[in-house]
């Protein structure tokens, strides 16, 4: 945990600047350098997040399964950024860089929708969750062994027949003490988690679908720095939808695909 909040820290405070036009357009250098170690951040970051998935929340499959899923969709949509910039192809940078970090951010999103469900489950009747909570887990949350055993007192060694495992059950609710109100957030992390991130990946696309001037700005920037470079296809020298798909093939703004001057250009 305390690799994980050490690194992703400063991650997201290099990429509010790294989003700032300003610094940008002005201090390229900058940008680069803060790139490359948000990069080195957010991985040792997911690295981090792994280690302690088996723990956090209880650490069960669900939530296992989705601090994987969401360490392998950000790694994937940082090295679809970094493989665009290299071929300069900003546009697809910009595009895969956003996603990364709506994914990112979708934190703020999952414990909103956690407490509203959390609090649902607590006082819903018919929503009663139960949890099944380490008795290791619980004594590092209550601090007093007497208040522990005094709710759970299969968890004391004299009781071990009632617990061989060291597992309790314990019923979600945000009202009760320290290990219900823990249970409760244990049981709606892995939904709210799955929902935040859907959430947030509909979000930047249409995000992305609203801003196609913006596209069409960077992809001009991107065949121009690309003819310098002497790339092939330029303007189409990265990860573009029409090398996939059955998208016309782009052509600059100032000329139609029979090569002529186009109305735009006039």
């Amino acid at each position: 945990m305390r690799i994980y909040l050490s690194v992703v820290l400063p991650a997201a405070l290099l990429a509010v600047f790294q989003f700032t036009p300003v610094i940008r357009h002005t201090f390229r250098l900058y940008h680069r350098i803060a790139g490359y170690n948000i990069i080195l951040l957010i991985t040792c970051g997911n690295a981090g997040a792994i280690m302690v998935s088996i723990h956090a929340m209880g650490g069960d499959l669900p939530t296992q399964t989705f601090v994987g899923f969401l360490t392998l969709v950000t790694t994937c949509t940082f090295d679809l950024a970094v493989f665009n910039i290299k071929r300069l192809q900003i546009g697809q940078h910009r595009a895969w860089m956003l996603r990364t970090w709506f994914y990112l951010g979708f934190i703020v999103t999952l414990r909103i929708i956690q407490t509203i469900v959390a609090a649902i489950i607590s006082l819903w009747p018919a929503a009663t969750r139960y949890d099944v909570m380490d008795c290791a887990e619980l004594a590092f949350i209550y601090h007093n062994s007497t208040a522990l055993y005094t709710q759970f007192p299969a968890c004391q060694p004299s009781n071990k027949v009632f617990a061989p495992d060291g597992q309790v059950v314990v019923k979600a609710h945000l009202a009760g003490a320290a290990g219900p109100n823990n249970a409760a957030l244990e049981v709606s992390f892995a939904m709210a988690g799955f929902l935040a991130l859907i959430l947030h990946a509909v979000g930047v696309e249409l995000y992305l679908r609203l801003t196609p001037r913006e596209s069409e700005r960077l992809r001009m920037v991107s065949y121009e720095r690309q003819l310098e470079r002497g790339m092939k296809n330029p303007g189409s020298a990265g990860l573009v939808v029409e090398r996939f798909g059955d998208a016309d093939v782009w052509v600059p703004r100032s000329f139609s695909v029979e090569g002529g001057e186009s109305e735009v250009s006039k």
